[in-house]
Parts: structure tokens; sequence; C-alpha cells
């Protein structure tokens, strides 16, 4: 009876654990939160699983005799502040851990409202909002039933991301992150790359939409299962209702499989698709960002911001952590992670 227990409080703590870690993060105040690190992840839940495993067996062990009911209260509820405490201490101590960044008050800003139109693991969507986040912009964020698509049809334009800023809709995701760079810099240019630097970012910010992104997409539907767990953010931001959610998810995970299998593989020369998402990053970190932090050198450009765009929106996946594991891309992307801060969009809820 008591391994049985023990059995069943493994399998259900590590589950409830992370589940109210996220609530704790999402209600904490805004200077708690951060972006995760590679391989937070992981290392979060090996310590939950490491202090679950520990105190249901020394609950077991210490009172044998104690009636199940009361035991499992008592579990239960010690488990709930327990749970607590380390997630939000694991949070706060963690060494290494990117910097919260503030929005810009909007006096600082040249426009008072925006708006953007997505797909949450859409990689191009990503990349407009690494670009906000970048530059500490406010935006809302609406999110587009793809099926449908009726959050946008007040445009004539059917794909994501849409940016609205002021009521100035900007399409495509290179040219929305060049005309918030110009904005941004202001009419005097400040901050604008010029000469050989302009002539990599632009190079780079281009292998970023005619390689990368086309490189990664097969990488997220790998197998079935992987594309079945790439909407998993469906179920959980989509504003729309439960039945439609759960139609999307399936036709989603079945088409998207479908097409890396079929059409994106074929179309861009891919045969393995780990073996070409290795060979992209390390063309990155080679030519790129070479011996510099940056490809930008000391500092982010608009083609770092992309490349970060696109792998933040898999972090949560097989994809990341495989590409962490294999590659040399980790510093690059730990140092971006503090560059950009945390999610500057208004429904605080993390990219």
């Amino acid at each position: 009876f008591h391994r049985t227990l023990v059995a069943i409080r493994r399998a259900t703590m590590h589950s409830t654990a992370r589940t109210l870690g996220r609530r704790i993060v999402a209600s904490a105040p805004r200077a708690l939160v951060a972006v995760e690190a590679p391989g937070a992840a992981a290392g979060g839940g090996a310590l939950t699983r490491g202090f679950a495993r520990g105190y249901a067996a020394s609950s077991c062990a210490a009172a044998p005799h104690r009636p199940f009911a009361a035991r499992a209260a008592t579990a239960g509820s010690l488990f709930a502040a327990s749970a607590a405490f380390v997630t939000a201490a694991h949070l706060a101590d963690r060494d290494g851990l990117p910097q919260t960044k503030a929005a810009d008050p909007k006096v600082k800003l040249p426009f008072e409202s925006v708006t953007l139109y997505q797909y949450d693991v859409c990689p191009f969507c990503n990349k407009v909002k690494a670009m906000l986040d970048f530059h500490g912009i406010p935006y809302d964020v609406v999110e587009v039933n793809p099926l449908t698509k009726s959050e946008i049809k007040f445009s004539e334009y059917k794909k994501v991301p849409v940016l609205v800023i002021d009521g100035e809709q900007l399409n495509d995701s290179s040219h929305i992150i060049a005309t918030l760079n110009e904005k941004m810099c202001g009419a005097e240019g400040k901050g604008m790359r010029k000469g050989a630097e302009a002539e990599k970012e632009v190079k780079w910010g281009e292998w970023v939409d005619t390689r990368f992104v086309h490189v990664v997409t097969p990488n997220i539907y790998r197998t079935m299962g992987e594309a079945w767990r790439s909407f998993d953010y469906i179920t959980e931001r989509g504003n729309f209702g439960f039945f439609t959610r759960y139609l999307v998810r399936v036709s989603g995970a079945v088409s998207m499989y479908l097409i890396s299998q079929n059409v994106l593989k074929k179309r861009h020369g891919i045969v393995d698709e780990r073996a070409a998402l290795y060979a992209c990053l390390e063309d990155w970190m080679d030519n790129a960002v070479g011996k510099g932090a940056f490809c930008g050198g000391n500092a982010p450009n608009t083609a770092d911001i992309a490349v970060f765009g696109v792998l933040r929106a898999v972090k949560t996946f097989e994809t990341f952590v495989d590409a962490m594991e294999h590659t040399n891309v980790g510093p690059w992307y730990k140092r971006m992670e503090k560059e950009v801060g945390c999610a500057t969009r208004t429904d605080a809820v993390e990219n």
C-alpha cells in the first residue's frame, strides 16, 4: 500500500508543482518574472521532482500507520506550500537569469497604441514580439483563429503577423521590424547601422526569412507527436470556444505534419531535419556572430533579434533542447535573453 501511495504521489506531484509554479510566476510582481534560460525547465523540473520524491518517501516512512485520508490531506497542504516556496525561490535566486526589462513610458515612445495579431508559435510573429520586447514597447496581443481568421477580417492581407500602430497597419515581419527600428531611432537615425554593418544586418536578416525559418518549421513538426505538442498553446491561449480550440489543434497538427514532410522538406532540400538545423546554427555562430558577442558586434542588431525570436518560439519544444545540446548557440542565446528582457505585452503572458 505504501509503495502504491508513493507511486501515485510521484506521478502527480511533478505536474501539480509545474502548474502551481506557473501560476505563482503569472501572479508575482513583474520584478520577479524572468525569461526562462536554456535548460531552466529541465532544471526546475528536476528540483521539484527531487523534492516531491523526498517528501513522499519520508512521509510514508515516518507515519506508516496514519489513516489514509489524514495523510493525504497533510500531504496535499504541505506539498502546496512547499512547492510554492521551491518554485518561487528557484526563480528568484538562480544565477544568470536575464533581468526584467520594464516597458518604456509612453511619453518616450513615438506612438500611443500597438496591437499584434498573431499565431502564438509562428516564427515570423515571434520575430516581431522579440523586437517589441527589446525596445520595451507595450503591446496588446490578439490570437488569430487559423481556421476562420475572423480577428483580422478588417484586413485584406490575410497572413500574420499584422501590427497596428496608432491605427496604421503594418504587414510582413521584416517590414514591421524595419519600421519599428526607424521609429525608435527617430528622424536623425540614431543607432541605425551604416556601411558594412548595415549590409551584414540586411544579409543575415534575409537569411532568417529565406533559410532559417524554413529549417526550423519541419523540426517543430518532425513527428506527429511533436506536431501535436506544438499546438498545446491553442488550448491555453486561444480566445475562442472549447470545440474550436480542439478542432484547430487536431487539424493544425495533422496538416502541418503532412505539409512539413511532403512539401517543406522537399522545397528547401532538407533530408534530416535536425542535421539541417544544426548546420544553420553553426553557420550563424561561425559567420554571423563570429568572435563578437552578437551579429551586431557589442550590441544586438535586428538580425540577432530575429534569430532569437525564432528560437524563443520553440523554447518549450524538443527542437530547442536538441539545438542547445548539439550546437554552440547556447551562450549567444543567453546573452540575447538578457538584452531582450521579458515580454512587454500588456496581458503579462511570457513569450
